[in-house]
């Protein structure tokens, strides 16, 4: 075997061992054309909370089936726009022009979205204005991915390391906030991306900072957290409940998550 021959099979072998690692840590991507659905702009129902996913990994389809079967969960409408802001930059002037009452960042890091200082702190700016924000699964850190400046919107450290491990996906209750509402029993069965990022440790236990956690997978492996004030609220799922995943106690909990904090109801 040349030389030349032996560096092209080596450079493969590295790539395909990378794609595996990613695939196993971040979910594989669906081609936009399988389930996204791209709305019309419409006015939003009246009295509806309105939100915004930005810079995010991808579309799904959660967000368009909220869009359209609210009821389903909840007696509060939501228009969630899943589209405009979901893969670009943006700035303090395009969440004040959204009129968002709720911003979503979902799987940020694990769509390899790298969170500028300037956007950070327009995110902190909005949030501290009376706008909850939400974020899913891998949000501060993946491969050379660093939006650990992210954490302390969500009471969290930007010091720490962060990883991920696969859980069970089963959530057990630590309180019940409005978060839970309509979802039963002490427990659920999440039906998401069945990972969670976690602290270096493992575990969430002493790491969650001045964050509350409502709910854990895998004794704190996995969490529902964040912080909770008169003008400051922010959640966190360290899973990914809304991927690929219409329905159910995922698709309620965050209908619950847009709404909760978000309306004086």
């Amino acid at each position: 075997m040349s030389i030349q021959r032996f560096g092209i099979g080596l450079l493969t072998l590295i790539i395909a061992c990378a794609t595996i690692y990613a695939q196993e840590v971040t979910p594989p991507r669906i081609s936009r054309g399988e389930h996204a659905v791209i709305e019309p702009k419409a006015q939003p129902p009246a009295n509806a909370i309105t939100a915004i996913v930005v810079k995010s990994w991808g579309d799904n389809p959660v967000w368009s089936d909220l869009n359209t079967n609210w009821s389903s969960y909840g007696t509060i409408p939501v228009s969630i726009d899943h589209t405009t802001l979901i893969g670009q930059d943006f700035t303090y002037a395009d969440l004040v022009n959204s009129k968002a009452d709720v911003v979503i960042l979902s799987d940020p890091a694990g769509g390899v979205q790298q969170y500028a200082p300037s956007e950070v702190e327009a995110l902190g700016k909005y949030v501290k204005a009376g706008h909850p924000i939400l974020g899913t699964y891998v949000m501060f850190q993946w491969g050379s991915v660093d939006n650990r400046a992210l954490a302390p919107l969500f009471g969290l450290s930007s010091s720490l390391t962060y990883g991920n491990v696969n859980i069970s996906n089963e959530f057990m209750k630590l309180y019940e906030p409005c978060l839970f509402h309509k979802i039963y029993g002490t427990s659920w069965q999440s039906r998401g991306y069945n990972s969670s990022q976690v602290p270096a440790s493992g575990t969430w236990t002493g790491n969650l900072g001045v964050a509350g956690a409502v709910a854990d997978s895998d004794n704190y492996a996995g969490i529902v957290a964040g912080v909770h004030s008169p003008s400051y609220t922010a959640i966190y799922i360290s899973n990914m409940p809304e991927y690929q995943n219409v329905g159910g106690d995922d698709e309620q909990l965050l209908y619950n998550a847009i709404t909760c904090y978000a309306s004086p109801q």
